[in-house]
């Protein structure tokens, strides 16, 4: 399993095999891993299309010990809005 400075290099295919979980809410996608350190989400914001194989997370949360405290993409896109963070909009690379 990767360090954490290596999750958020995770293209979304690599992300996509390691993920005990996958979020999907027609906003995006979140991939829920597990390490020894907790669980982690990777979120790729691209609305109801797959991302891209080899697309990197837009954002990473973690590590939390309880996979059911991570927020559905769309929820997520709200936080980094309220919180100053750049809006993410139909993204593709």
């Amino acid at each position: 399993m990767p360090g954490v400075r290596e999750y958020d290099e995770l293209t979304y295919a690599e992300a996509k095999q390691l993920a005990l979980r996958q979020m999907g809410d027609g906003y995006g996608d979140a991939l829920i891993l597990h390490d020894d350190r907790g669980y982690w989400a990777l979120y790729y914001f691209y609305w109801s299309q797959e991302p891209p194989a080899l697309a990197k997370p837009h954002w990473m949360e973690g590590p939390v010990a309880d996979p059911a405290a991570f927020r559905p993409p769309y929820e997520t896109k709200l936080w980094l809005e309220e919180n100053g963070y750049e809006s993410f909009q139909n993204d593709l690379d």
